[in-house]
């Protein structure tokens, strides 16, 4: 379109215009198909509308462009029924809402490159291009159900405890110097030397193991500054009050005090004997072996509180001790040495023992359940060591002693009491000859009227006592007796041989 006419006309000027020749062509241009071209040539008009139907050109009204657009904007109004368009757009569907335009990018965003290479391959630059990174999982909450929280609550608590009674103990035995040797060792403090110093060169030494505790000990006690340059014998068993008071110069040395202890004595004689040579009283003795926890295998089961608990196991031999010595430490020592000589090879041939027992039981009818009733713990054995020596004359002996007392314990039924002497005077207190009423009293230790061993041993036994009952005789012995004639005891095998050889004995 020109910019004076809706419709480009020929130019009036020419020599050829002519008004009917433009209407007659305006004409042929309406009577043309849709969306063929509405003039050809250098003076056609182009359209490219599609399925509009025109109106009658003969009664419309052509305006030029300038005057057209001062006219009103109100649409003309035409004559009759308005135009229908619905065939117009039939076919592109029902459109309820158009959509929105998208906006265009601001000027300063499009992606213009002066230097733009023809040659540039999207495709490539894609493979180039680092792989998206991967939307980040949101983590979820664990749960922890009460229960799980409650069991690890009680073994956080547990371990705790545990941990806090074995550093107590930990702590003990090496205050008290328990389970150590007492072999003996030299050691200097220089000139210049802090309680840090003394503290280190015994734990250098194998003496403590705990430097910290051993310095709070002396803190505490007021002893560091009493400990002077100067050489000094200690032992290992030596416990920190014996470790100071051996350690100052200007203070005279602890007396040591040699016990023998013989073999067979009980604990409250031993307990009298220490007293007797000033290394503890007796009471404190007693209080110490019901009370105090050691820290030994052979101790498992054996209940607190009575003065004899330990009885059995303290080895009989000889010892230093102090005088004045801590009760603990004194009763330690002989718990150590009865471990030392109670060795691998003893723990051994007790669970050979055991396995002779049960299979005699089996024998002679008994089941299962009765059979490990029946068999020996180290307490048990240590209960018939000490009968074997408060019975035996010799050591010669003993292993009969032994098989005596096993043979009884393998045969409940025929011979339900080991009627041992030695158990009845255990349990009196006194060592005089027993009478008919003695063997009615209601004691455990009454093997006249409790079936099997007595409640516990009565003795503190010797190493040959333990090897005996370890190693008896395979003997078919149920009775011995003492012979005067001789100072040893007579064996039988059945009760009519014991009574004519106590009938010999009376006669005699």
């Amino acid at each position: 379109m020109t910019d004076d006419f809706y419709f480009k006309t020929p130019d009036p000027l020419e020599e050829d215009f002519s008004v009917d020749d433009l209407i007659s062509d305006i004409k042929q241009q309406i009577d043309k198909e849709p969306g063929e071209a509405a003039f050809d040539g250098a003076g056609e008009m182009n359209t490219d509308f599609e399925q509009q139907e025109y109106a009658d050109l003969d009664n419309t009204e052509l305006y030029p462009a300038g005057e057209l657009l001062q006219k009103d904007a109100q649409p003309p109004q035409m004559d009759g029924d308005a135009p229908d368009y619905d065939d117009i757009y039939r076919g592109y569907g029902e459109y309820d809402e158009y959509p929105a335009p998208e906006e265009p990018l601001p000027e300063d965003e499009y992606p213009y490159d002066e230097d733009y290479d023809e040659s540039f391959d999207p495709e490539d630059d894609a493979q180039d291009a680092p792989p998206p990174e991967k939307p980040k999982q949101k983590r979820r909450k664990r749960i922890v159900p009460l229960f799980v929280k409650v069991i690890l609550y009680v073994v956080i608590v547990g371990l705790v405890a545990v941990g806090l009674g074995y550093g107590a103990w930990e702590c003990a035995q090496d205050v008290f110097a328990f389970g150590r040797s007492d072999e003996t060792l030299t050691v200097t403090i220089k000139d210049g030397d802090t309680l840090d110093d003394i503290a280190d060169m015994l734990k250098d030494n194998g003496v403590i193991k705990y430097p910290w505790l051993f310095k709070l000990y002396c803190r505490f006690t007021d002893s560091e500054s009493t400990m002077d340059p100067g050489t000094y014998v200690i032992s290992y068993n030596y416990d920190y009050n014996a470790l100071v008071d051996n350690m100052i110069a200007n203070s005279p040395n602890r007396t040591t005090v040699r016990v023998m202890i013989p073999e067979g004595m009980t604990g409250a004689q031993i307990f009298a004997l220490m007293e007797k040579n000033n290394v503890c009283t007796a009471e404190a003795l007693k209080k110490a072996a019901a009370e105090t926890e050691f820290n030994y295998w052979f101790l498992e089961g054996i209940p607190y509180g009575a003065d004899n608990r330990l009885e059995g196991f303290l080895f009989p031999d000889t010892y230093d001790f102090y005088e004045n010595d801590d009760p603990a430490r004194v009763l330690d020592k002989l718990l150590t040495n009865f471990e030392r000589k109670f060795s691998d090879e003893a723990k051994e041939k007790l669970n050979v023992l055991n396995e002779q027992i049960a299979g005699r039981l089996r024998n002679a009818g008994y089941d299962d359940a009765f059979i490990s009733d029946h068999l020996l713990s180290v307490y048990d054995l240590m209960t018939v060591a000490s009968m074997i020596e408060k019975e035996s004359a010799g050591a010669d002996e003993s292993s009969n002693i032994a098989s005596v007392i096993y043979n009884r314990l393998c045969k409940p039924a025929e011979y339900p009491y080991l009627n041992i002497d030695a158990t009845l005077l255990y349990a009196i207190g006194e060592n005089r000859p027993l009478t008919e009423a003695d063997k009615q009293i209601d004691s455990p230790y009454n093997t006249y009227t409790h079936t099997g061993l007595p409640a516990g041993p009565i003795s503190n036994p010797g190493l040959s006592s333990i090897t005996a009952a370890l190693y008896p005789n395979d003997t078919g012995y149920y009775y011995y007796a003492l012979d005067r004639s001789t100072g040893y005891h007579h064996f039988s095998k059945t009760y009519d041989e014991h009574n004519q050889f106590l009938g010999s004995q009376n006669d005699g």
